[in-house]
């Protein structure tokens, strides 16, 4: 399949859909980090994969006008993936944590509006990836300035927890 499927996909539209996949990696890192969950770590490791095989893909499709399909669906595996170790990271690990405690830190100001900004952000991308045409780039545009602002308040809920 060539470019043409895909509505004027500009390698700045493929670096700012960078952004969100950093926030989410550098969050979860540090998550990681505090949790030091080797399990945990692994489930990470593939939702950054699966984030950044996606910049990839639409790097080379902005930049060649090739579309490596494998690079945009791989996230479909991976993500899924990821996610599910990074939950059996924290089941198995969860004798180092202190739930009530991470619950109070989470639900503490300024943490809970970061993490409810996510969540709204979350709901947006899921309710955008059934309304939107994926193969616009004001759509994809939606959908990367949602996903940034997103992940970076997660991040933000991250650190305001962490520190």
């Amino acid at each position: 399949m060539e470019k043409k499927k895909y509505d004027n996909f500009t390698l700045s539209l493929a670096l700012f859909d960078a952004l969100p996949v950093l926030f989410f990696s550098i969050a979860i890192l540090l998550i990681g980090f505090r949790f030091r969950n080797v399990i945990f770590f692994i489930g990470a490791t593939l939702c950054s994969l699966a984030g950044c095989g996606k910049v990839l893909w639409k790097i080379l499709l902005a930049g060649s006008g090739k579309d490596f399909q494998i690079l945009n669906r791989q996230m479909r595996v991976l993500m899924p993936s990821g996610f599910v170790g990074m939950i059996a990271g924290l089941i198995i690990g969860r004798h180092v944590i202190d739930f009530s405690v991470l619950r109070n830190e989470i639900f503490s100001f300024p943490a809970v509006v970061f993490f409810a900004i996510t969540v709204i952000g979350m709901i947006c991308m899921s309710v955008f990836a059934v309304k939107l045409d994926g193969t616009k780039a004001k759509n994809n545009w939606i959908e990367q300035i949602t996903n940034a602002v997103a992940q970076g308040c997660f991040l933000a809920g991250v650190i305001a927890v962490i520190w």
